[in-house]
């Protein structure tokens, strides 16, 4: 009998996403992605913004690896049932652009809950990650995330406290580098969930590739010169340039740079 082979490479010679998987788990041991420090890109359309009332009505979820790599494409998404009379008092802009992408209609001949929605993307991520690994990722997700603690606590219990917002990302590029965050990829406006996260994802793969550069791709002469620079060592410019022996001599302590005198928790 014949057996075909498949190959785990993408045509440009890289690794695929599933071959990565494969091999982080034969090296902890582990059937889960934990290894590669799975972030959990999650996206929810809402009745409204404010969560003490308005509610969840639709949710997706990707997984990525920690380089952005889709750990698995078709992801989880469903859509909670709500009643045509809720629909109906959203805001102005929820009533216009819910019911231009065909999700009112799917809301209202939805027939899942809530709890079934929570319990089923439970189990989604109990499959690709241990308890306190994921780390919950999207754009303004802090929105998402306190929704989800109203509508689906499990899920951000399982998940670890932190987020990556990529919305902070861009106002940081908005402020110290316009001309990135000008390039940015244009967004479709589609105000479906799976096309929020995607775009999400999409950004961050963006600022990664131009603004957050790795240690080998960075400029080290220029990490080097601001790190000796005045505005890293609290040190005035002018004393620099003068001569060792020609600096006034008294017995007070050395002031402690800046950057050190106090401790932050990270």
């Amino acid at each position: 009998m014949t057996t075909t082979t498949t190959t785990t490479k993408q045509t440009d010679g890289k690794l695929s996403a599933t071959e990565i998987i494969r091999r982080a788990q034969e090296k902890v041991k582990d059937p889960k992605c934990d290894a590669l420090k799975p972030i959990v890109w999650i996206d929810c359309e809402m009745t409204g913004l404010d969560h003490h009332n308005d509610t969840i009505i639709e949710i997706c979820c990707l997984v990525t690896d920690k380089n952005l790599n889709l750990i698995d494409e078709q992801g989880y998404e469903s859509v909670i049932h709500a009643s045509k009379e809720t629909m109906d008092a959203m805001s102005e802009w929820c009533v216009l652009h819910h019911g231009q992408s065909g999700l009112t209609e799917k809301v209202i001949n939805s027939t899942k809950t809530r709890e079934q929605v929570e319990q089923e993307l439970l189990a989604y991520l109990d499959k690709y990650m241990n308890k306190g690994v994921g780390i919950l990722a999207g754009n303004s997700v802090h929105m998402d995330r306190l929704f989800m603690l109203k509508d689906m606590p499990r899920v951000v219990d399982h998940l670890t406290y932190r987020i990556i917002d990529v919305s902070s990302v861009m106002e940081i590029a908005k402020r110290f580098n316009p001309t990135v965050a000008n390039g940015r990829p244009k967004k479709k406006g589609a105000h479906t969930a799976r096309e929020d996260i995607l775009e999400s994802i999409q950004d961050l793969v963006y600022y990664r590739g131009v603004y957050l550069k790795s240690p080998a791709e960075a400029d080290k002469a220029a990490v080097a010169a601001f790190l000796e620079s005045p505005a890293w060592t609290g040190t005035s410019a002018s004393s620099k340039d003068q001569p060792a022996d020609s600096s006034p001599k008294d017995n007070t302590e050395p002031v402690a740079p800046r950057h050190v005198a106090k401790k932050r928790k990270i």
